[in-house]
This record gives structure tokens, C-alpha cells and sequence, in this order.
């Protein structure tokens, strides 16, 4: 999980207590944020810890000038007519929501003379798909990312119709992938800000809640999808994103090589074998290229637990983390 710890500096104590009270009521896991309304508190706890980003209003700016070096620094702005001078900065008196997609956005960038442009940090996808439908392609998916997450800043896209999924972390979606996507849609979208809007986390892992409407998935474009996947490899501030397919669409095959890693879910019997078949037919006409970048697993039996602990709980703990973690990848870090 990406968690931004962000520093304020306010001489308004009123101001400080309601954006924290914002990050409480939200329980965004997302950002930690620390206030301070003196500049001395501030300075003994830089010591101890280290601050993502440190938002000031102007009084603090001046005061702290040559401290906090390797610190981004952002103005707090509260005066109209003030010359920012090329800083970057937020406007104070807005609400907390759009005041911390700012913010999300400025973090995942960099100031060259005075513009900000986006950080060229490039995440790994992998990408996830069964030709079989497998039933535990879900649990397979999730508890990949939840290891990865143990080391790494991961975010996971689910592109299924019906998964079930907010039955497994049991929160209420008001917004989906389908309103990101409908959003990069409109002119002058900023995608940064529209992520941290609707993504959410589960244990270490961030992630976009899956569309409720399966017709918002079966309406998706190829360049949208190409636009997506894009901005998610060299845009999205993560590590790794493990996107979980549902079924093939319009360019498929093309877009596996955008993918570091891609791993097709399988299972014994006759019939599983045949549709496995089809599918790497199906790829090999693309070229045996993209078919060498496709990784067959065939899943094995992962027996319930008898307990009353939920299915990401059993991955993770169970037979399926074990297997991902030991037979899959030889013990070895994934996603290196």
C-alpha cells in the first residue's frame, strides 16, 4: 500500500483539527498526516520521522527556509494576490477531499523550473486471466498482490463483470473502476486525482473497487483500455499493479508485451485442457513472442479452511499463499 505521510503547518489550530478529523471519518489509510501549529514542535519530530511532503502557509515557509532539505515542501495558500514565485502550492479554503487529491497528485510528481510534470517511475503489470473461468482465479490474484505487498507498493484492478469482491472485504462501493473510466473520458481529465478518489485499501494492498454495473465493463474501448494500462505502468506512483482479467476483448493479444509479468490460470480435466489449447492458439498468431511472455499454471486443489476466517485470510495464510510463495516462485521475491 502507498501511505503518504504529510506534514501541516498552520498557526490556525481549528484548521489543523478538521483535517485530521477528515482523515479519521474517512479512515483513509492513505495518508498520515501530523499538524503543527509551532515551528519548534515541527523540527523535533523531523528528526524522528520523515515527512513525504511538508504543506505551510506562508509564515512557516519563511521561517523554515533551509530546513526540511530533502523534504517536498508545498504552500499553503491563503492570500489572494500573493506571488506563489513558481512554488508549488494549494488553496487553504477549500474541502478536505479536493485539498488531499491535490495533494496525491503533487506527490507523484516532480518540480523542474517551476512546472510540475509526472515522476518517471515505472510500475511493473501483471496481469491475471483464466481461458477456464478458474474459481480461485480471484484468491490467486489478491494473494499475489498482498505478497508483493509485503515489500512494495502495489495497487490491484479487477476488470471482472461479477467478482464477488465486496463480499471479501465487506465495504460499501460508491464508486467504481467504471467512474474512473468514464472520467478519462472527459477533456483535461487529472487521473492522479480521480485514483485517489475512488481507490481504496485492504490490509497492504490499494486498489480500484470493481465495476457493480458489468455493462460499464463490456463497454470499455480498446484505447481506453491501452490508455488505462499505459498511465497505470508510467503514472500511477506503484510499484507493481496486478490487473485480474475476465475475459479476452478487442486487442488482447496486443497489449500482453505491456505486461513484465502475465500468468494464465488453468486446471486439470479433458475439457480445461482443450480451452488452454485454444487460448495459446489464439495468442501464437500474435507470435510465438507474445505466447514465451504467458506463464501456464495449472492451479492445484486448495482445500476450505474449516474455520470461520474469511477467503483473503485462507489465501494469504493458506495453501494458496503457500503455494505462491514456495512452489510458484522458488521462495524467491516476486515482482523483482
Amino acid at each position: 500500500m502507498v501511505q503518504l505521510n504529510i506534514a501541516f503547518l498552520d498557526e490556525e489550530e481549528d484548521y489543523l483539527e478538521q483535517l485530521q478529523g477528515y482523515v479519521i471519518r474517512k479512515k483513509d489509510l492513505f495518508f498520515k498526516i501530523a499538524a503543527f501549529s509551532k515551528v519548534e514542535a515541527f523540527l523535533v519530530q523531523e528528526k524522528e520521522q520523515k515527512f513525504d511532503a511538508v504543506v505551510m502557509t506562508e509564515v512557516f515557509w519563511e521561517a523554515l527556509e533551509g530546513a526540511a532539505a530533502d523534504t517536498k515542501k508545498i504552500l499553503l495558500y491563503e492570500e489572494d494576490g500573493k506571488d506563489v514565485n513558481g512554488r508549488l502550492f494549494l488553496e487553504k479554503y477549500q474541502s478536505a477531499e479536493q485539498l488531499f487529491q491535490q495533494i496525491s497528485a503533487m506527490l507523484w510528481q516532480e518540480e523542474t523550473d517551476g512546472r510540475a510534470v509526472f515522476i518517471e517511475h515505472t510500475a511493473k503489470l501483471i496481469g491475471i486471466y483464466s481461458p477456464i473461468r478458474h474459481e480461485s482465479q480471484l484468491l490467486f490474484s489478491m494473494t499475489m498482490a498482498q505478497i508483493l505487498g509485503e515489500t512494495q507498493k502495489v495497487l490491484y484492478v479487477n476488470l471482472m463483470e461479477h467478482s464477488g469482491f465486496s463480499f471479501l472485504t465487506n465495504e460499501e462501493i460508491t464508486e467504481d473502476i467504471g467512474d474512473l473510466l468514464y472520467a478519462m473520458m472527459q477533456k483535461n481529465h487529472d487521473f492522479a486525482a480521480g485514483l485517489h478518489k475512488i481507490r481504496r485499501t485492504y490490509r497492504n494492498v490499494d486498489y480500484i473497487p470493481p465495476a457493480v454495473n458489468p455493462e460499464h465493463i463490456s463497454e470499455i474501448t480498446k484505447p481506453l483500455l491501452e490508455e488505462l494500462f499505459l498511465i497505470l505502468k508510467g503514472r500511477s506512483g506503484y510499484d507493481i499493479v496486478v490487473v485480474d482479467f475476465d475475459r479476452v476483448f478487442l486487442g488482447f493479444a496486443e497489449m500482453i508485451p505491456v505486461f513484465g509479468g502475465f500468468y494464465c490460470l488453468g486446471k486439470e480435466g479433458r475439457l480445461n485442457r482443450y480451452r488452454m489449447t485454444e487460448f495459446m492458439e489464439y495468442l501464437r498468431k500474435e507470435g510465438e513472442y507474445t505466447v514465451d511472455l504467458v506463464k501456464h499454471i495449472l492451479l492445484p486443489e486448495m482445500k476450505s479452511s474449516p474455520t470461520e476466517a474469511g477467503l483473503l485470510d485462507e489465501g494469504i495464510y493458506g495453501g494458496m499463499g503457500d503455494y505462491i510463495r514456495g512452489c510458484l516462485y522458488g521462495g524467491a521475491e516476486i515482482g523483482r
